[in-house]
């Protein structure tokens, strides 16, 4: 067995923990403005984005250390390329899903919206719109991370069960973050079957990458 597989067998707990807090603080974003009141004018420039800065830091870090060091930062490395690819899938498909069954709900409503939380500009605006956008490939990519870092190995199975995981989240605070309807079948297929096709390609690219 090399050493790198060696490393990623025996990754360290609380280098998984710390990985696992510093990408999770995307998505906490969301849900501590949805029930705590948390402005995303806050959480966003002040927690997250030092945290994906430092997170950063310990793959660069990482890279030229110990091989549980050098597990760690390789499962970051390959949950963002991951989790990069997934979202270009789920954004991809997602139009077709609501036109296929006649939908009117827009599968991008969120981002000028979280552009505006983030901002403070109307959801309009070119610089909401981008900082929207930004934040959700953020999420996106931090999602992969943590699903690397809690699933080294990878595999459709646990990024099927991973995405399911992210839409239940969804499901709970898009209600009353964009006004959605649990009832929406635009919503509801475009969450659902868009979740379960990026987490098994998620899945499927963690395990070939992490294990060549």
């Amino acid at each position: 067995m090399s050493a790198l597989a060696l490393g990623q067998r025996t990754l360290l707990a609380r280098e998984a923990l710390i990985g696992l807090a510093l990408a999770g603080t995307s998505g906490a974003a969301v849900l501590a403005h949805v029930f705590a009141g948390l402005p995303m004018s806050f959480t966003v420039p002040f927690v997250a984005v030092p945290a994906g800065v430092l997170l950063a830091g310990l793959v660069l870090v990482g890279q030229r250390r110990l091989s549980r060091l050098h597990a760690f930062s390789r499962a970051v490395v390959v949950g963002t390329a991951a989790g990069l690819a997934a979202t270009l899938v789920y954004d991809a498909v997602r139009p077709a899903l609501v036109y296929a069954i006649g939908s009117a709900y827009d599968p991008y409503r969120a981002m000028p919206l979280f552009g505006q939380l983030i901002t403070g500009l109307p959801p309009s605006d070119g610089r909401a719109l981008a900082a929207g956008w930004a934040y959700h490939f953020w999420n996106g990519l931090s999602f992969g991370t943590v699903y690397a870092l809690l699933r080294p190995r990878g595999g459709v199975a646990s990024g099927l069960v991973w995405g399911l995981s992210l839409q239940l989240l969804m499901m709970a605070a898009y209600p009353r973050l964009l006004q959605a309807r649990l009832d929406d079948p635009g919503f509801m297929a475009s969450g659902i079957v868009g979740h379960s096709l990026w987490g098994s390609v998620l899945g499927h690219l963690v395990h070939r990458w992490g294990n060549a």
